[in-house]
């Protein structure tokens, strides 16, 4: 696959994954926007499952995609717990102070994982200190092998334009 078709590829994974944040239902009401948004994220989410699905299927043909699955993973991961958080949120508001909306989630869900904690909202309750509990421990376990992934990756493509440099220098 061609360089700009990857990427867009990727960015439609991505662009799923946002839109469908944004329109999964959160209550159980059984009205008109909530079943014609529970509708949307179905669909949204049977068209992300493909994407991801041709992703590990071209993931395995072409190992220069351990990136493209990397980012994938983490914004989906990141995306589960501001949609968690956010759940949290609607059904007891005791358990957040400072969280009101999706992006105050995603918000939250990104200063956590990047271990920044303003303090502007931060977990009170019981059930979101202990949910706030499993992403740092996921977050360590992860973007410790993220990191440990993207390493050895640099280390690879260094090695290989070193060596296609010295070949260029003493051809034989």
């Amino acid at each position: 696959m061609s360089g700009w078709r990857r990427w867009l590829h990727l960015a439609l994974i991505l662009a799923a994954i946002g839109t469908l944040y944004s329109v999964v239902p959160v209550s159980s009401d059984t009205h008109a926007a909530n079943l014609s948004r529970g509708v949307i994220a179905v669909l949204l989410l049977v068209l992300l499952a493909a994407g991801v699905v041709r992703q590990l299927r071209l993931h395995l043909d072409d190992t220069s995609r351990h990136v493209d699955g990397l980012i994938v993973t983490i914004v989906f991961v990141m995306t589960v717990f501001s949609y968690c958080f956010y759940v949290f949120e609607i059904h007891d508001p005791d358990q957040f102070d400072g969280l009101d909306t999706r992006l105050d989630a995603a918000y939250f869900t990104m200063a956590t994982a990047a271990t920044v904690g303003f303090g502007d909202v931060h977990a009170v309750g019981q059930m979101a200190r202990g949910f706030v509990l499993a992403q740092m421990i996921f977050n360590v376990v992860f973007i410790g092998t993220a990191v440990a992934l993207l390493s050895t990756r640099i280390r690879q493509a260094a090695s290989v334009r070193a060596q296609g440099r010295t070949t260029q220098r003493n051809p034989k």
